[in-house]
């Protein structure tokens, strides 16, 4: 299947366009009466494929207040099907916003998300319950506490709790008009902090791109500097991290506490108990306003009551005096009927809310049998699954400059190591790629320093294996790979290559990534330049494709090999450094923005791989003669993916 890979930028490429195309993904129902049922909406969803069925996966709706109606699963190539949804406004006065997100996949990988909305202004004709203001009475957002497994790890966001805990922080903006968001993380060391800035980035995007997606502009979430700390880790962790409420988060909690008090206005012939006053009452006061004969009737004609209370009260009442009132008034009226007819918790049941304030600063009592009001339509909701993608294992990069055996006490070793072991224990299939680098350094009494480098290779893979069976008792499977890197070794260039920084090792876990089920189209990279030429442009539209292609490359393989041909005419740029060492800083330079990019988009600049590298000087001899215009098609550089030469 031929596709075009889009980039939504906002959420640094980890999601793409929707699939599924809807010519109105907004619907809004205008004005819905409370009492009269539930009212229905109809999406059209088509596929635009000419050879792919698209499959929804998952219907993740914002509340249990819209429900699913339709039972297609599966769209065919160029047609479409009905997606309806109905919404039940009992008890829910005034606007809302209901949000839909539709997950859809063309075979196992493809994933997309679509998000659909529902408005409207739910009214009411003759109400029993009327919301005439609310009040944020309780609020306390809990955080999110993660272990981040590398700095390019964003499996976190892709958890339940992470859609929760935007929800959670929705009520601050709906009450307080703005949020603030804050960033706690513990590290081992300071060098680590650098690292996951663009963690950090990346995260503060996805929540804006959240509040987008339920019709929150982005003005209203703020976000605080990050907090770093220094602390003991799980060796298997690069970085904790916490993300909360700045004002209204708290610690303490797993789960957040939201309660929302509705001030209500009673106009029903039918109540059972309708009394105020200006004076806190006692209980027993307020039970000797009840109509217990008329209880007693409603309980010999139906069975059953379930009785619903609401009390408002002063503002300067606390929560506890209200809960306290509340639950005296319950035992007192089950006790009361419990005496009079015999009944028993099967029979009655009792509950009265007390969150709501009196705008008149008064007290008022109400109560009614919940079985007269409108009978109601209910739904029983599901809990979707997290559907999570295991990050990536950490890689492992080393300098072979004063020892050709790992450092196994180091940090960034046991990190490494600790995962693999874990992962293996967990049952999952464990390969790693060893790659070896050499400079071009002469070695005295050696005439093949491939063949060093490739022994050096092969002296880290016994190290690993030994130390894998001596703790697991299974064999560990090793791809050794090698190649000479940097330019030529002459007395011209020693002075300013750092040959040092080509000895080395680079060990990448094969593991949780997608075995290129997905294969690309695969193109080089080429870029024409003049003469101040430093290195390639991230930012050009040209490198965002090639930058999409290593991106899913990297995803599907678990690593990308590359070959960069860096060349330079003749011209002679500059009376200080000759066009030998040139052609090569523009190499160095362009790889260097190459991994920075990557790095920006979460890839582990580690799994890109130079194979090979090719630094030419070429083109006629400068006479000064020859237009400068003909010396361009030797001022390039070229990057070719190891797949482009082996299609």
């Amino acid at each position: 299947m031929k596709r075009i890979l889009i980039l939504i930028l906002i959420v640094v490429g980890q999601f793409s366009f929707a699939q599924i195309l809807v010519s109105e993904p907004s619907q809004d129902l205008g004005d819905v009466y409370e009492n009269r049922g539930e009212v229905a909406a109809e999406f059209i969803l088509s596929n635009p494929y000419l050879y792919d069925t698209i499959r929804i996966h998952d219907i993740i709706t914002s509340c249990g207040c819209t429900a699913i109606l339709s039972q297609d699963t599966l769209i065919l190539p160029q047609s479409s099907i009905p997606l309806k949804f109905s919404y039940n406004p009992k008890g829910r006065s005034g606007l809302f916003t209901k949000s839909i997100e539709v997950v859809s996949r063309i075979g196992v990988y493809d994933q997309h998300r679509l998000f659909l909305k529902l408005t409207g202004n739910v009214v009411n004709e003759n109400p029993a319950v009327k919301v005439v203001d609310g009040k944020l009475v309780e609020y306390l957002v809990a955080p999110i506490n993660y272990f981040a497994i590398t700095p390019y790890d964003t499996s976190y966001l892709d958890f339940n709790f992470f859609i929760s805990f935007v929800n959670d922080l929705s009520y601050e903006v709906d009450f307080y008009q703005f949020t603030t968001i804050g960033f706690e993380i513990g590290v081992r060391n300071h060098e680590r902090i650098e690292a996951l800035e663009n963690l950090i980035r990346f995260s503060r995007r996805k929540l804006n791109h959240e509040f987008e997606l339920r019709g929150y502009n982005t003005n209203t979430v703020f976000f605080d500097d990050p907090i770093f700390k220094i602390e003991e880790l799980p060796t298997w962790a690069t970085a904790s991290i916490k993300v909360y409420s700045v004002n209204f988060g708290s610690d303490l909690l797993d789960e957040s506490i939201i309660k929302v008090s509705k001030e209500n206005l009673i106009e029903n012939t039918d109540m059972l108990l309708n009394y105020s006053r200006f004076s806190k009452p006692t209980a027993e006061e307020v039970i000797e306003k009840i109509n217990f004969d008329r209880l007693e009737a409603k309980l010999w004609m139906n069975g059953n009551l379930d009785l619903q209370g609401v009390i408002l009260s002063p503002s300067r009442m606390s929560y506890n005096d209200r809960e306290k009132l509340a639950n005296s008034i319950e035992k007192l009226v089950f006790k009361h009927m419990k005496k009079s007819s015999g009944v028993t918790k099967k029979n009655v049941t009792v509950h009265f809310d007390s969150l709501a304030y009196h705008p008149e600063e008064k007290y008022r009592f109400m109560m009614w049998h919940k079985g007269d009001e409108e009978a109601q339509q209910s739904f029983t909701y599901e809990v979707k699954p997290d559907h999570i993608q295991p990050p990536f294992l950490p890689t492992y990069k080393q300098s072979t400059l004063t020892s050709n055996l790992l450092d196994e006490n180091s940090s960034e070793f046991q990190l490494f190591w600790k995962n693999l072991i874990l992962n293996q224990k967990a049952g999952h299939e464990i390969k790693l790629l060893v790659f070896s680098s050499k400079s071009t350094i002469p070695v005295e009494g050696a005439d093949n320093l491939y063949t060093l480098a490739l022994s050096k290779g092969k002296a880290i893979q016994k190290q690993l294996q030994k130390k894998f069976l001596d703790e697991t008792g299974r064999t560990l499977t090793i791809q050794v790979e090698a190649d000479i890197q940097g330019p030529e070794y002459n007395w011209k260039l020693k002075r300013d290559v750092d040959y040092d920084q080509y000895e080395y090792i680079n060990i990448i876990p094969l593991v949780h990534h997608k075995k290129g089920v997905n294969e690309q189209i695969i193109k080089p990279y080429m870029v024409n330049f003049d003469y101040f030429f430093n290195g390639i442009d991230t930012s050009s539209w040209a490198f965002s494709r090639f930058a999409a292609y290593l991106k899913e490359e990297v995803n599907q393989n678990g690593y990308v090999k590359l070959i960069l041909e860096s060349s330079i005419s003749k011209i002679p740029i500059d009376s200080e450094l000759s066009n030998d060492y040139l052609v090569y800083k523009r190499a160095l330079e362009s790889q260097q923005r190459i991994r920075a990019y990557l790095s920006s988009q979460l890839i582990d600049p580690n799994r890109v791989i130079f194979i090979e590298e090719r630094f030419l000087v070429q083109g006629p001899e400068y006479n000064k003669k020859i237009p400068i215009v003909k010396y361009r098609d030797f001022q390039y550089l070229k990057i070719v993916p190891e797949k482009f030469i082996k299609q």
